[in-house]
């Protein structure tokens, strides 16, 4: 990358892609649903960042045909010095199957953990930077990117991609789970005429706990964790590993969201 000032090329441009775009001077948007037809732009882009839906499909796994699709629409117009970087949730192994499916493309996982209500302040100041690559070429251009327009004082985990994929659903699903316990010591505090927010403020004090907005959520009706968990439980089935004690926040979600809708 020859400068700061370098065109980041956006692949998807909803949520995540818009507020991926207000970390760069210059993007080249490709979007074709919202007018964003020319996939030529990203050919001049060193790093294009993918940041495509990624829903539940029936059977509760996560859909990655927005994926490969916006994969293989730019793959086409790049060069052997660019690298597509997955901002999308996806299963652990997704990057290195693309790799296996797109040989001359530089692949990266770099997981959002933007909170919705709070975009512009987390794409500009985020809590941390994951950085999953399995090339030491990928992964040096993606820190040369990011050092350019958020510096070096972040904390950056540079890792595997496997484990930078996986640390987004991790998180997403203890989040989901946290606020799922919230929820229960609310409505016990509520009964017995405790303060719930002094009960907040004393356990955040804890580092182990901390503070956070997930204490004051009234349901998980943020779209990408209840999806993440469902994805999550899916996975977990799929492994044959452990999966109790998710596969009972998932059955309480939805209890949980027909209760708010409820009130």
């Amino acid at each position: 990358m020859k400068n700061s000032s370098s065109t980041i090329g956006i692949i998807g441009y909803g949520t995540v892609g818009q507020a991926t775009a207000l970390v760069f001077k210059r993007v080249a948007i490709y979007d074709p649903p919202k007018g964003h037809t020319d996939v030529s732009a990203l050919a001049r882009c060193p790093v294009s960042f993918v940041c495509v839906p990624t829903p539940t499909l029936t059977d509760g796994q996560c859909d990655l045909s927005s994926v490969y699709a916006a994969v293989s629409q730019a793959a086409p117009v790049l060069s052997d010095k660019q690298v597509l970087a997955i901002r999308s949730t996806v299963p652990p192994g997704t990057v290195r199957r693309l790799q296996e499916a797109f040989p001359d493309t530089h692949f990266a996982s770099n997981p959002e953990f933007m909170r919705a209500h709070r975009l512009p302040e987390d794409s500009l100041r985020p809590s941390r930077v994951v950085i999953g690559t399995d090339t030491v070429y990928s992964r040096q251009l993606l820190l040369k990117v990011y050092h350019s327009r958020l510096g070096r004082r972040l904390p950056y985990v540079i890792t595997d991609s496997v484990t930078a994929e996986f640390i987004k659903y991790v998180a997403n699903c203890l989040l989901a789970t946290k606020i799922r316990y919230a929820m229960e010591i609310r409505k016990a505090a509520n009964r017995i005429g405790a303060h719930y927010e002094d009960v907040v403020r004393a356990a955040g004090l804890d580092p182990r706990i901390g503070p956070g907005d997930e204490w004051f959520l009234d349901a998980l009706d943020d779209h990408c964790l209840p999806k993440d968990l469902e994805a999550f439980v899916s996975l977990l089935r799929t492994w044959r590993t452990d999966s109790r004690l998710l596969e009972t926040v998932l059955q309480l979600k939805d209890e949980s969201l027909a209760d708010h809708a409820a009130t």
